[in-house]
């Protein structure tokens, strides 16, 4: 203990007249943590030198699985770490916890370090306990430096973790500029999707980074890439109301009228946004009136619903037996828009709804209503009944639309 008080307080004359005296210089504390240790967290290079000429052992263990190596690198002493690899310390030893002696440098952003590391056999490729791929937390972080050195020893830009994560997507959701830029400068492919099929370019144009929009465009990011439910770079620009990324998209070729599923368009986004500016731009630049897409595109039957033999006074009201399941509309979704629509109409004595029957009485967007009439043509209902007979009715249902 008096050795290892001696080197954490930078006593070196202390520390070499100890161990001339004969002091154990491997000898080790209740905590497992030895002279070496000691001298690595501190900081102390002319000390671990000594010690290191003295035999220190470079890869004993303290009681929690770290080793010199390990303290040096989460302290981002890469002169140390030099001094304890040139000593034959392990590149690639983990502690208890599984995490590895690289994971410890490049959580701090030490590039020295980490290209130390892996000059010695650290491997650049490797995932952690969680799968993630070394460059991917290097991304996350924002360690250019670290990124770089990654992927100059080998490391894939590529590489996804689980979810489909690419290091590209990871710097973008943190508005990593300059990691971006190094990962598409040596290679990053823009378009590889993520689990949820949104590529870096839609991630940009959603999150608002204008600069990191431009820097994908320009590595020819495919601009007209969708999600998997139809949303397109420009309809997400238009719906968060980003002007900048609005017109860096159309003078890249984004397509200005092509629509989701349900019909919407990057007009549609910008009228929800409510964004007069963003309105205009686009409709100069020729985007077309919206076209939403409705199951019943046959116009209301004025007679059908007046018939005399619709009962609007029975002895049982109709009943649902069955619905398919409301879809929330995706564009409407994106933008946190909720809302409920009321339609009215016949049900026949099938206990089917009469598709020229419905009748709007309320819907605070017609993309609300186009999905709720696809799930009143789907719905089937137990006929009313009059004196035992079924009959047609007249009947009002609202539909609601929330965000879980």
């Amino acid at each position: 203990m008096a050795l290892i008080v001696a080197v954490a307080g930078g006593d070196m004359a202390t520390v070499v007249a100890l161990l001339d005296q004969g002091a154990t210089v491997n000898g080790q504390a209740e905590t497992g943590y030895t002279a070496l240790m000691a001298a690595v967290a501190q900081g102390h290079t002319e000390i671990v030198e000594v010690l290191l000429a003295r035999g220190a052992a470079v890869d004993t263990r303290s009681n929690d699985g770290w080793t010199a190596l390990a303290l040096a690198a989460y302290h981002g002493h890469a002169p140390i770490a030099v001094q304890l690899l040139q000593h034959g310390a392990d590149a690639r030893s983990r502690n208890d916890k599984d995490d590895s002696v690289l994971r410890q440098a490049i959580a701090g952003g030490h590039t020295e370090v980490v290209r130390s590391l892996l000059e010695a056999g650290a491997d650049p490729h490797e995932v952690d306990g969680r799968g993630l791929p070394a460059v991917i937390d290097a991304a996350i972080a924002g360690h250019v430096g670290v990124v770089t050195a990654l992927l100059d020893h080998g490391a894939d830009p590529d590489v996804q973790a689980g979810s489909g994560m690419t290091a590209l997507i990871s710097a973008i959701v943190g508005g990593r500029e300059e990691v971006a830029a190094v990962l598409l400068a040596k290679g990053a492919d823009p378009d590889i999707p993520n689990a949820a099929g949104s590529t870096a370019l839609l991630v940009a144009s959603v999150s608002g980074h204008a600069g990191l929009v431009d820097t994908l465009l320009a590595h020819g990011a495919e601009v007209n890439a969708a999600t998997e439910v139809g949303l397109t770079s420009l309809m997400l620009a238009s719906l968060e109301g980003y002007v900048d990324i609005v017109r860096s998209l159309l003078a890249r070729g984004a397509d200005l009228n092509v629509g989701d599923p349900d019909g919407a368009t990057a007009l549609t986004a910008a009228r929800l946004n409510g964004n007069a500016d963003l309105i205009r731009l686009l409709e100069e630049a020729g985007a077309e009136p919206e076209r939403v897409v409705t199951p019943d595109v046959a116009p209301i039957d004025s007679a059908a619903v007046s018939q005399e033999q619709i009962e609007t006074e029975v002895d049982e009201a109709p009943q649902l037996v069955s619905a398919p399941s409301l879809r929330y509309p995706e564009m409407l979704k994106q933008g946190g828009f909720e809302g409920e629509v009321v339609l009215a109409f016949v049900i026949d004595t099938t206990g089917h709804v009469e598709p020229r029957s419905i009748q709007v009485v309320s819907s605070p967007h017609p993309l609300f209503e186009a999905a709720a009439r696809g799930v009143i043509l789907g719905s089937v209902y137990r006929p009313a009944q009059l004196r035992g007979v079924p009959v047609r009715a007249r009947v009002q249902q609202p539909l609601s639309f929330t965000i879980q």
